[in-house]
């Protein structure tokens, strides 16, 4: 990659101060500076390598001719950034030091204004702005031959920037994710994990100040019953807000997921996203206080208009491999469903780990590198 004006070694003003030493791979950490839309003038954080039977090599070092290489491009959700694929990197490169995956493969990771060492939020950001952002950065590097990996509302953000130029694609790999109407069949984000307390309306119920200790939680919490999550919940809450103590396991990255909402506007824009799980595919109208009268609907519908002619068997029909966690709303038929009916190939393509949470690409790192390697073809 040319390192010209847009991309800088300086830091934004992410609120993030513990930094874990594999937040990202050593020398390849970068910020990109937004010029268009509402976060015009805010930087994203960034790392790019390539992935060698050696390890990881930063792009900007590597002598390797980086424009003939295949991506991935990891796209993350809420409330997590690139570091929740810190571990499905490492399975990737135990994979081609073993002979498992034929190296050189080029790997990219973004934080999205908002979340990790991206700057800080100043609205109610939502997948279609995230989308925009994104699609700005894969056109300034000129990503091509990309295997898309996206959880969460890293699905509608990732694929509404890609499909602006579908021909980047070659592969994608889906993680708990959908960018098609929420079916009101079976769990919805709206009953769902306590029908009186569904996820949708956690923000209303939370105060701001503890939003990162829900955050936190939220990403590491396991399958149970709803009272047992519930309870656990407020046990975490005690812990880490009444005691300061942040659990052993997986310190250093509840850390970087509870620092990152030690902001307002980050707060008020990660909360926006679970209210939005309530309309997911849908489309709605909200009001920004910043930005007044907000509609999402055009997005998703463009979405869906574009993605089966883009990527289907009318179009470059790319790779697909969708890995869920079951124990999510996302994981069931109907939902899985509408993926096979937009994109055929998937059929045979989808997997859904049972007693798994949602957030796959922590608890099953090694089945996601796995399905980046079958939908990239390495």
């Amino acid at each position: 990659m040319s390192r010209g004006a847009r991309v800088t070694t300086e830091p934004g003003d992410s609120p993030v101060t513990a930094i874990p030493d594999d937040y990202a791979p050593v020398g390849a950490g970068a910020w990109f500076d937004l010029a268009e839309g509402h976060d015009a003038g805010k930087k994203l954080f960034f790392w790019d390598v390539v992935l060698t039977a050696g390890g990881l090599v930063p792009t900007a070092e590597t002598s390797v001719a980086v424009p003939d290489l295949p991506v991935v491009l990891f796209v993350h959700g809420n409330p997590e950034c690139s570091y929740a694929y810190r571990n499905v990197v490492r399975a990737l490169r135990e994979r081609a030091v073993s002979g498992d995956l034929s190296p050189p493969v080029r790997l990219v990771a973004v934080d999205h204004v908002g979340f990790g060492l991206s700057d800080r939020a100043t609205h109610e950001a939502v997948p279609m702005d995230h989308a925009g952002n994104l699609d700005e950065f894969v056109t300034a590097l000129d990503l091509r031959d990309v295997t898309l990996v996206v959880h969460d509302w890293g699905g509608p953000i990732g694929v509404g920037a890609l499909l602006e130029a579908p021909d980047r694609v070659t592969g994608l790999v889906v993680c708990n994710s959908t960018v098609f109407p929420m079916p009101f069949v079976g769990p919805t984000f709206d009953d769902y994990p306590i029908d009186w307390l569904p996820w949708a309306d956690f923000p209303r119920v939370t105060p701001d100040r503890f939003w990162p200790a829900v955050a936190s939680y939220a990403v590491f919490r396991r399958p149970a019953g709803a009272y047992r999550v519930l309870a656990d919940l407020l046990r975490y809450l005690v812990r880490v807000e009444g005691l300061g103590r942040v659990p052993d396991h997986e310190r250093a990255a509840r850390r970087v997921y509870y620092q990152q909402f030690d902001d307002t506007w980050n707060t008020r824009a990660s909360k926006r996203l679970v209210r939005q799980t309530r309309y997911w595919g849908h489309g709605n109208t909200f009001e920004d206080s910043e930005l007044g009268t907000r509609n999402t609907t055009r997005f998703y519908r463009r979405i869906n208009g574009r993605l089966p002619g883009a990527w289907g068997p009318a179009g470059r029909e790319v790779d697909v491999e969708l890995v869920f966690g079951g124990w999510d709303p996302l994981a069931k038929v109907p939902v899985l469903d509408q993926w096979a009916g937009a994109l055929p190939q998937a059929e045979g393509h989808m997997t859904v780990l049972e007693g798994v949470s949602y957030f796959v690409e922590e608890e099953r790192p090694g089945r996601v590198a796995r399905a980046v390697v079958d939908a990239g073809g390495f």
